[in-house]
Order: structure tokens, then C-alpha cells, then sequence
């Protein structure tokens, strides 16, 4: 998949380069969205509104998706 419409003046490793670093960034920004999500459960559990079973749940279910 081109990241990169109208980038006819990059060559092909020019695009590959451009596209694997937009990839990898786009992997940074769902790991830290992922640990936010499980720091704000941990706040829920510590408040008495989640259970451990369900922040150990829900932490699991966000942890496969990474």
C-alpha cells in the first residue's frame, strides 16, 4: 500500500523507506494507546469500579492486540 500518493518525485526505496517508517510509527501510537487504556482500567480498579477479574480480563484482551 502506497502511504504516499502523488510522490512521484521518490523513487521505490524512497516510498518502501517512507511507508515502513509510517507503519512503524503508527505501531508506537497504538502500544501507547493500548497502555494508556490499561493505566486508566488500573485506575478504574483501584477506585473500586472494575474488579480485579475484570481489569485482568480486559488487560489481556488489550495485550493480544499488540
Amino acid at each position: 500500500m502506497d502511504l504516499w500518493p502523488g510522490s512521484d518525485g521518490m523513487n521505490e526505496m524512497d516510498k518502501a523507506f517512507a511507508n515502513e517508517m509510517a507503519a512503524k510509527r503508527m505501531a508506537e501510537m497504538m502500544n501507547d494507546m493500548t497502555f494508556d487504556q490499561i493505566r486508566k482500567l488500573a485506575e478504574l480498579r483501584e477506585s473500586g469500579i472494575l474488579t480485579e477479574e475484570e481489569f485482568t480480563a480486559k488487560k489481556t484482551e488489550l495485550l493480544g492486540r499488540l
